[in-house]
């Protein structure tokens, strides 16, 4: 019977890595193909390993929405705006996360880890760093949680349950976060094997794990208290929200934070964190809060909750 509805890729864990690997081989093919188009798109050169992962993400959509019936998700429900009105969650969200890494940042300032400055920045520029930070933030939550909690997460949820989900999804949002290496060595376009020389490279900062593991995993921590917010709402409103507070945190943080005279790695993190949003997700103040955050957000998380009429029509039948 397994056959019939789809065979062996009608399981999510082994359908989403077939879809990734895919998606990543046509992109190391098509890119040097591909590439003088995204410089006539662009108006300059862009970068080979770009031309790749732009695609690789691509062809990943594509190939998700044809086999979307067996990866057995519930995205259209989750950000279902009738079942599900995003208000309140998203900003309530994205409140608490500011206030969170608000939180952060003073205790890291009062252990003289951190000094919090004034905006160095005039007014005007202040506040166009402030919008493009936001924007960015709100498209970067947008996305990716659609990805990890609404494609990835219910799908394995559908087939091996919310526990082991939950741990797996966190696991893969952590680590996908580091294939990209420090520096990506300049790889010509012209070059017809240059795709897959991106590719091999990719996964070179996982030669050295001992110094990504604290990124790791406060990233880990993320993505379980990003699918605890959830599964307390039905919705991906709420961890868009909290998503979204950390990247336009992290965009902006540079603006009235700076690095104090104390640099213990344990309690500050890494200084040079690579890319720049991972700066101070290794940092053991901030695992606390994530941890914190996900207790109360498993405890009062359905009090951000909206549902709208469809939803409570739902609520009324059950």
């Amino acid at each position: 019977m397994a056959e019939k509805k789809g065979g062996v890729l009608s399981k999510s864990y082994v359908l989403i890595p077939f879809v990734l690997i895919c998606a990543g081989l046509a992109a190391a093919v098509l890119a040097p193909v591909l590439k003088p188009a995204a410089d006539a798109i662009r108006g300059k050169d862009v970068k080979l390993y770009r031309v790749v992962e732009r695609f690789a993400a691509l062809f990943a959509v594509i190939l998700f929405i044809v086999f979307r019936k067996h990866l057995k998700s519930q995205v259209k429900v989750s950000i279902n705006p009738k079942q599900n009105p995003p208000g309140k969650p998203f900003i309530g969200g994205f409140l608490i996360g500011v206030v969170a890494l608000f939180a952060v940042a003073a205790v890291m300032a009062v252990l003289g880890g951190m000094r919090f400055v004034s905006p160095h920045l005039g007014a005007t520029a202040f506040w166009n760093e402030f919008g493009k930070a936001l924007g960015i933030a709100v498209l970067v939550a947008i996305f990716e949680e659609i990805f990890f909690r609404g494609l990835v997460f219910q799908g394995l949820r559908a087939d091996l349950g919310s526990g082991i989900a939950t741990i797996i999804g966190g696991a893969f949002f952590s680590l996908v976060h580091f294939m990209r290496p420090r520096e990506m060595p300049d790889i010509p376009g012209s070059d017809p094997l240059g795709g897959f020389k991106v590719l091999r490279h990719a996964f070179d900062r996982f030669n050295n794990f001992n110094e990504i593991l604290p990124l790791a995993i406060g990233l880990f921590l993320l993505g379980i208290l990003l699918t605890v917010a959830y599964l307390r709402t039905s919705a991906l409103f709420l961890p868009m929200g909290l998503h979204a507070s950390l990247v336009f945190f992290s965009k902006l943080d540079s603006q009235f934070l700076t690095s104090g005279k104390k640099s213990s790695t344990l309690l500050f993190g890494s200084p040079d964190a690579y890319p720049s949003f991972l700066k101070g997700v290794d940092a053991l103040p901030t695992w606390i809060m994530l941890v914190l955050l996900t207790i109360l957000i498993g405890m009062f998380g359905r009090k951000l909750q909206s549902r709208g009429k469809e939803g409570r029509g739902a609520a009324t039948k059950e």
